[in-house]
């Protein structure tokens, strides 16, 4: 529980949009769903509300799930005093605690890789949208940085514990549910919805990782992370030098729509 709540603080921080750019996607999503009369948004995986507090801000009525306690507490702090459209649901995005048909957009955003029976979330997903509703997925791409540099250097550290790290689930998972929509002969869109350039430190990427802000460092083992955190501070003020001085990290948010059918 104390690493869960850490990891939720620390996300906060580490994972936020700026301010113009939660603006942008919030209002692509809340397009999605213009012709609809006071619409309902679910999210899966809320987390911290860094998606939902833009939407929740426009007046939105907003089903906030997610399985993290730790998450939810600081969703709970963000929400207080406009909770009179905000309706947490501390729940398994796999086992929807909702009717069929109850809402007009779900919110996806960076989950699908985290769930190994991701077919029966999105099955979820799909069961609780109205007729003419909308699965809004979204997700962080980044150029490449001093950033991936950094993660790298950490993954060789513990491949050399004997530790093998896979990295690229995300993306090849996204690939899976959007072949699984065509399937089921829905038509998913994807575009890019807003850029912006973040200025971090090279202190910032060593101290996410030592966080395990990045999904891809959940499996390691405790001492194993441990050493490897340890090397890598060291590989990094050889390498830098500097750890306080900055480099850009180009980004943008990718937004797939698919709508259902009347």
């Amino acid at each position: 529980m104390v690493f869960a709540s850490r990891v939720a603080y620390a996300y906060d921080r580490a994972r936020a949009h700026p301010p113009e750019v939660s603006g942008q996607v919030a209002g692509a999503m809340a397009g999605e769903v213009s012709g609809v009369e006071d619409p309902v948004f679910l999210e899966l995986g809320v987390g911290t509300g860094r998606i939902a507090l833009p939407l929740i801000a426009r007046g939105y009525r907003y089903l906030a799930l997610d399985t993290s306690s730790a998450m939810l507490d600081v969703f709970r702090q963000k929400v207080a005093g406009v909770t009179r459209k905000v309706r947490i649901l501390q729940a398994d995005a796999r086992d929807i605690p909702l009717e069929d048909e109850s809402v007009d957009a779900v919110v996806v955003v960076h989950l699908w890789h985290l769930l190994e029976d991701w077919p029966r979330a999105l099955a979820e997903a799909l069961r609780v949208l109205r007729p003419g509703g909308v699965l809004l997925e979204g997700w962080d791409e980044a150029e490449a940085s001093e950033d991936f540099r950094v993660q790298e250097a950490w993954r060789r550290f513990v491949a050399e514990e004997g530790v093998k790290v896979e990295r690229g689930r995300h993306r090849r998972r996204l690939g899976q549910v959007e072949a699984a929509l065509k399937e089921l002969g829905l038509a998913p869109r994807t575009g890019v919805v807003a850029r912006w350039t973040e200025e971090r430190s090279l202190r910032q990427s060593l101290e996410n990782i030592q966080e395990r802000l990045y999904s891809f460092t959940w499996t390691v083992p405790e001492e194993v992370h441990h050493r490897a955190v340890v090397q890598l501070w060291a590989w990094a003020e050889a390498e830098y030098g500097d750890l306080d001085r900055t480099f850009p990290i180009p980004w943008r948010f990718v937004l797939r729509v698919t709508r259902l059918a009347l």
